[in-house]
This record gives structure tokens, C-alpha cells and sequence, in this order.
């Protein structure tokens, strides 16, 4: 049996119900006993039990961008306590791992420390991604010491731009669209605590892409490592 993991899935307009059970399977065979959950405030009261690993697929924000989400907020719109933020701070801070997937860097955009955690994000205003396509990712030196899979493969997925991944992150791959190539997944430490990010994921199909499929399971290994 495996370590326990808490995936922290579902939120707007993502296809969560079947791309959190295919990073589950991968959670999985890297040797982790994962849970997928639904519920926020169930999923941060289980990080007292201190699992080996939170993982978070999620999209939940305050919806207050554009009037376009207006129609959405009563069932979307979210905005993270602080006690919910100091929870997550402290199980990174006391040796906690966690690994963030795709629109996930969108989430808690009330909390500044999200941002803070992750060593980047999106940021609205600045931050954007052009239609989903099909995309090259190109790792870097540091991506391809890490990954089994190949140094560089094409999926069909979404490219964020300018997440701004601070200098102390370690920048795994890039991917250039309009505006050369952008840091799409990194790794961090967080206190004695763990960070891997990885800005790609928007369904089942991008996850288990080769190439992408090895770089998850690599950023996986060097949070349990």
C-alpha cells in the first residue's frame, strides 16, 4: 500500500472528471494511494493527517475578471479563507510536497501566498493562453535530467503565458507560441515543503501524451525524493 495523496479536483469549465482519475493513475504507479476530492474544505482538513502528497487539479476563483462569468459565479465562484490558505502554508512549510496541474495556477486568486507557493501563476491581465492546439514542448537541461521520456514532444493543449516562475524555481520545459518560449512546468522547494508545478493538463489525452506522460512521472519522483 502506498503512501496517501489528496488530489484536489473540479471547478469551471475543465474536463476534471476524467483528467483527475488519469493523474490519479500516474499518482498511483509512483508509488502514492491517491483520493480524488470534490470538496475544498474536506480536502484541506485532510492535510492535518499530513499525506505525502497534495495534488491539486482544480479551477475555483472569484469569477470577478469579466461579466462573461457572471452567469457561472453562483455555482463557481469561490474565494479561499485565509485559515485554508494557513493550512496549506504550514503542511509546505513543515515538509509537505505538492504538485500543481494546469488551470490549477489559475486558482484562489484572492490569495496572494497561492502564488506565493507555487513561485508563479497566473495573473490577470497579464497572463493569457491562445486557443488549444497543438503545441511543442521543449525541455530544458535541467527537464531532460529528470524526465525518461523525450526531449521535446508535441500534444494537443493549452500554452499559458507569462506565469512568471520566480528565479529560485528550476524550470523544467518551455513552450513558444506568439512570444517565444514561455516556462510552462517547474519545481521549487517551499521551506522544508516541495513544489512542482506543470501548466499543461487539460484533459486525459494531454496527461498521458508521451513526453508529458514521463515529465509528470518525473516531477512526481522529485517530490517523493
Amino acid at each position: 500500500m502506498g503512501q496517501p495523496a489528496i488530489i484536489l479536483s473540479g471547478g469551471y469549465s475543465h474536463p476534471f472528471g476524467e483528467s483527475s482519475p488519469a493523474l490519479a493513475k500516474l499518482i498511483e504507479q509512483a508509488g502514492y494511494e491517491p483520493t480524488i476530492e470534490d470538496d475544498i474544505d474536506a480536502a484541506i482538513a485532510a492535510l492535518s493527517t499530513k499525506p505525502a502528497l497534495l495534488a491539486v487539479n482544480a479551477l475555483r476563483w472569484s469569477m470577478t475578471q469579466h461579466e462573461k462569468y457572471a452567469s457561472d459565479r453562483a455555482q463557481y465562484a469561490y474565494e479561499l479563507p485565509d485559515a485554508h490558505m494557513d493550512a496549506i502554508v504550514d503542511y509546505l512549510a513543515g515538509g509537505g510536497r505538492m504538485f500543481v496541474l494546469h488551470v490549477s495556477t489559475i486558482c484562489f486568486d484572492t490569495q496572494p501566498r497561492w502564488h506565493e507557493v507555487m513561485g508563479g501563476g497566473w495573473t490577470w491581465g497579464h497572463s493569457h493562453h491562445p486557443p488549444m492546439g497543438r503545441i511543442t514542448v521543449q525541455l530544458t537541461d535541467a527537464g531532460e535530467k529528470l524526465s525518461a521520456g523525450p526531449d521535446s514532444f508535441e500534444l494537443l493543449d493549452e500554452a499559458y503565458h507569462n506565469l512568471d516562475p520566480r528565479k529560485d524555481c528550476t524550470v523544467l520545459a518551455t513552450s513558444a507560441i506568439d512570444e517565444g518560449p514561455q516556462p510552462i512546468a517547474w519545481l521549487r522547494q517551499y521551506g522544508k515543503g516541495c513544489v512542482a508545478v506543470d501548466a499543461l493538463g487539460h484533459d486525459a489525452r494531454s496527461i498521458n501524451a508521451e513526453g508529458h506522460r514521463e515529465l509528470i512521472a518525473a516531477q512526481l519522483a522529485w517530490l517523493a525524493g
